[in-house]
């Protein structure tokens, strides 16, 4: 990662370092993607926008994101980023683009850090329950809260549904508190349930 951003400005994070750089074509599409710190809690963030994983250097830097996470050993933070839709709608776009797709879902499904899925409202997907079924837990800014309760594989209390994102950080310290006390070899069987 060829560079240091330290005056990215999250609100809903205390402090950020954005990390940039890919030696094999570009620096990738996010909105946000480095280290982050919530109430002394240090992790990992990758943020999306419409734009993010529609090309091979995206998902080289989420892979290199995942491997220093599971290096500095940090919970994953993936904001707006709707991973299986776009893997199943890219994954034949290029051999590039394909292998970078099949290194972080392999990478993914194996990493023993916690992962928490964050769609802020901001997100354009229909099919959100997939997205969120997946990961550790997830936090999601919405007022359909019955609907999405009701049929997401997720147990209810790694589902927090609120309604406005200044509620974000608390959830996501919640969820780390709750899934910290899950053996990780159970997180990872459920994400390759998948």
């Amino acid at each position: 990662m060829a560079l240091l951003n330290f005056n990215y400005n999250h609100s809903l994070f205390d402090k950020t370092i954005q990390l940039y750089g890919d030696r094999a074509g570009g620096q990738g599409n996010f909105e946000f993607a480095g280290l982050a710190e919530i109430q002394d809690i240090k992790l990992i963030l990758i943020e999306g926008n419409t734009q993010s994983l529609l090309q091979a250097a995206d998902w080289r830097r989420l892979h290199r994101l995942i491997n220093l996470a599971k290096r500095l050993t940090k919970p994953i933070i993936l904001w707006n980023l709707p991973l299986l839709h776009i893997a199943s709608t890219q994954r034949h776009a290029s051999l590039a683009l394909s292998t970078a797709i099949q290194n972080v879902n392999i990478q993914i499904l194996k990493v023993q850090q916690t992962i928490i899925t964050v769609f802020d409202g901001n997100h354009q997907l229909k099919n959100l329950v997939q997205e969120v079924g997946w990961a550790d837990g997830s936090v999601i800014v919405t007022t359909e809260k019955m609907k999405i309760s009701k049929s997401t594989n997720l147990q209810h209390h790694n589902l927090k549904i609120v309604t406005e994102q200044k509620d974000i950080p608390n959830q996501i310290i919640d969820l780390l508190k709750i899934i910290q006390k899950t053996p990780i070899d159970d997180l990872i069987t459920k994400r390759f349930g998948v």
